[in-house]
C-alpha cells in the first residue's frame, strides 16, 4: 500500500531526531496534519495564531537545542509572513526548517491562488531552497536540509511541498539519518595562539555565534580566568560567559558604552572565537578599523564569517566547540594585564548597576537577583531592551534568546517555545508596547498550551527607538512614534491570564514575585515616561541630552 508523501515528512523528521513542529495549518500541506493523528505520541505540533511568530518559535527551538526548528506555513501569504523568521535565523547563524505548503505541481506559472516563487523569495536569506516534485525523494531531501542547516555556518533552509504530491504513495521508503559531522583544531594552532598571547600586552575575548553550548561556556570561563583575559560578547551574545565572572566585562551593542570600547580599541591581541564583526560590533564598522596596530586571531565555523571588515591575521575555520575544547588547557603568565583586567571588570559593574531613580532599571536588576541562573530571558527589540542587556545578568548558556536582527515580536513566540521545551526553568519575556503587540496574537496560545511565561511589558506610549532617533535628527517635530495602546493587563485577563500594571519597583518586585511563584503564565505592564528614552538619555524640547 506504501505511505503517504505526507506522512512521510513526518517520519522523515522523527528519524532526524525532529519531534516539535510549528504551524499555522493551511490546506496546502493537510497530508502532514492527517501525519500528526498517527504520530502524535512522538511529535508535537505547536499551533499558532500567526506565520511570524510561528516561525521565530521554531528559531528560538534551534537556539536552545542547536538542532533545526520546523515550522509548516502555507503558500503566498503564509510564507511571507514566516519569512520574517527566516531572515533571523539568517542573521542569527540558527539552524532552522521552513516548510512552504504549495500549489500543485500542474499549475505552476499560471498565476494560481496565493501562486509565488520561494526560490527568489528566499534565495537572499536562506542557505538552501528545494522544491519536493517526488515523493520518493523526501527522505534525502530533509537529510540533506539537516546537513545543511547545520553544518558551517547554521541557518535556514526552505522546503516548497507542492499539495498535490502531498498525497502520493511511497513503496519502501528508505529515511537516512544525518551523521553529525567532526571539527578539529590541531596542536600547531593551539601553539600559535599561545606564542600570540606570550607576546601580546593587552589581550582582549570576544565571542560571537557559531557552536556553543554549556561545556564551551564553561571553557572559556575557566581558560579566561585561568589567564586573566577579559571577555566580551559580541551582540546579543551575552549567555555565552558567566556574567558574574571576574574576567567578563561586558557586551558589544548598538550603543557601547565609551569605556567599554576604549578596552576594545586599546587591545594589542583580540582572540574572536565564533561569528562576525559586524557593524553592530564595530559600532557601524568604525571600531576595530583594519590597518590598526593589532593582531586578530579568529576562530570562524565558516569562512563566510572571516574578514568581513575586521582582518584576521591568524584564521582557523572551525566552531566554537572545537576551539574552547582545544584552547581550553592553554596556560600563559596573565601578570601583566591582570590590573587592566580589574578595571574593566569594574567599570562593567558600574554600568551595570542602575542609578538611584532609574526605576525600571531597578526593577530589572532586582529581577535579574531573584532569578535562579538557569531562567530564559527573551525580548525582541526596541529601546527598552537596552535596559534588559545593561542590567540583566545572563550566568548561564541557553538563558538569553534575543534576535541580532533586532526583530521586533520575537520574545513572546521565543518565550512560548522556551517555556514549552522546559516549563520547570522561569522564562521571562520582555517587549516594548510596540514590539509586544506585532506578536500579541499568541496570547491565545499561551492559554492554550497553559506555559508558565511571566510577560513584561514596557510600555512608554512611542515607538521609542525611532522616537529616539526622530528627536536626534529633528528636535521638537514628532511625528508618527506616538501610540495609543491597549491596557495590557486587561488584554491577558481577556485570554483567561492575570494581569497587572504597576509604575515602582516596589509594585513590581511584588508583582513579579507573585507571577513566577504562580508557575502559570503571567503578564505585568510596566508604564514608562518617554522622555527617559535609555538608561543615560532623556529627551527634551531641544532634542536628546
Amino acid at each position: 500500500m506504501g505511505t503517504r508523501a505526507g506522512h512521510l515528512v513526518v517520519e522523515a523528521l522523527l528519524a532526524q531526531g525532529l519531534d516539535r513542529y510549528t504551524c499555522v495549518p493551511g490546506e496546502s500541506f493537510l497530508p502532514v496534519l492527517d501525519a500528526i493523528v498517527d504520530h502524535g505520541d512522538r511529535a508535537e505540533m505547536i499551533v499558532c495564531r500567526h506565520e511570524s511568530p510561528a516561525a521565530h518559535m521554531a528559531e528560538a527551538y534551534g537556539k536552545l537545542t542547536g538542532r533545526p526548528g520546523v515550522c509548516f506555513v502555507t503558500r503566498g501569504p503564509g510564507a511571507l509572513h514566516a519569512a520574517i523568521g527566516v531572515h533571523t535565523a539568517d542573521q542569527d547563524a540558527t539552524p532552522l526548517l521552513l516548510f512552504v505548503g504549495q500549489i500543485a505541481r500542474k499549475d505552476r506559472g499560471r498565476g494560481a491562488f496565493q501562486e509565488f516563487n520561494s526560490h527568489e523569495v528566499f534565495g537572499s536569506m536562506a542557505k538552501w531552497v528545494a522544491t519536493i516534485d517526488e515523493a520518493a525523494r523526501i527522505p534525502e531531501t530533509i537529510a540533506r536540509a539537516v546537513r545543511i542547516a547545520t553544518s558551517g555556518r547554521p541557518g535556514p533552509v526552505v522546503i516548497e511541498l507542492p499539495e498535490d504530491m502531498l498525497y502520493d504513495t511511497v513503496e519502501d521508503a528508505v529515511i537516512p539519518v544525518v551523521a553529525a559531522l567532526s571539527t578539529s583544531v590541531g596542536a600547531d594552532v593551539v601553539q600559535q595562539v599561545e606564542a600570540e598571547l606570550r607576546a601580546a600586552q593587552r589581550p582582549l575575548i570576544v565571542l560571537g555565534r557559531g557552536g556553543w553550548g554549556a561545556p564551551q561556556s564553561e571553557g572559556i570561563r575557566e581558560f579566561a580566568e585561568a589567564n586573566s583575559i577579559p571577555v566580551v560578547a559580541a551582540w546579543r551574545c551575552q549567555d555565552h560567559i558567566d556574567n558574574d565572572s571576574r574576567i567578563y566585562i561586558g557586551h558589544l551593542s548598538l550603543s557601547t558604552e565609551p569605556d567599554l570600547v576604549r578596552t576594545l580599541e586599546e587591545s594589542d591581541l583580540i582572540l574572536a572565537i565564533g561569528g562576525h564583526f559586524g557593524d553592530v560590533e564595530t559600532g557601524g564598522y568604525e571600531l576595530l578599523a583594519p590597518g590598526a596596530h593589532r593582531r586578530v586571531i579568529h576562530f570562524a565555523v565558516d569562512g563566510f564569517d572571516l574578514d568581513r571588515y575586521v582582518h584576521a591575521d591568524f584564521a582557523v575555520q572551525a566552531d566554537s566547540a572545537a576551539a574552547v575544547d582545544a584552547l581550553a588547557p592553554l596556560r600563559v603568565d596573565g601578570a601583566r594585564w591582570e590590573e587592566r583586567t580589574a578595571r574593566a571588570r569594574a567599570a562593567y559593574i558600574e554600568r551595570s548597576t542602575p542609578a538611584p531613580d532609574d526605576e525600571l532599571g531597578t526593577m530589572i536588576a532586582g529581577l535579574s537577583a531573584a532569578l535562579p541562573a538557569d531562567a530564559v530571558v527573551t525580548n525582541g527589540a526596541g529601546n527598552y531592551a537596552v535596559w534588559v542587556h545593561r542590567f540583566h545578568r545572563y550566568r548561564q548558556y541557553g538563558t538569553q534568546l534575543a534576535p541580532a536582527n533586532g526583530a521586533m515580536s520575537y520574545g513572546l513566540p521565543a518565550g512560548i517555545m522556551a517555556a514549552a521545551l522546559d516549563g520547570t526553568r522561569p522564562t521571562i519575556v520582555f517587549g516594548g508596547d510596540g514590539c509586544f503587540l506585532m506578536s500579541s496574537m499568541e496570547l491565545a496560545t499561551v492559554a492554550a498550551l497553559g506555559v508558565p511565561v511571566v510577560m513584561v511589558v514596557v510600555n512608554n506610549s512611542s515607538f521609542g527607538t525611532i522616537r529616539m532617533h526622530q528627536e536626534r535628527e529633528f528636535p521638537g517635530r514628532q511625528s508618527a512614534t506616538t501610540l495609543g495602546n491597549p491596557d495590557f493587563a486587561a488584554l491577558a485577563r481577556a485570554h483567561g491570564i492575570p494581569g497587572a500594571t504597576v509604575r515602582t519597583a516596589e509594585e513590581f518586585r511584588r508583582e513579579f514575585a507573585e507571577a513566577v511563584g504562580s508557575g502559570a503564565p503571567r503578564l505585568i505592564e510596566i508604564v514608562t515616561d518617554v522622555a527617559r528614552i535609555s538608561p543615560t538619555r532623556r529627551i527634551t524640547e531641544q532634542g536628546l541630552v
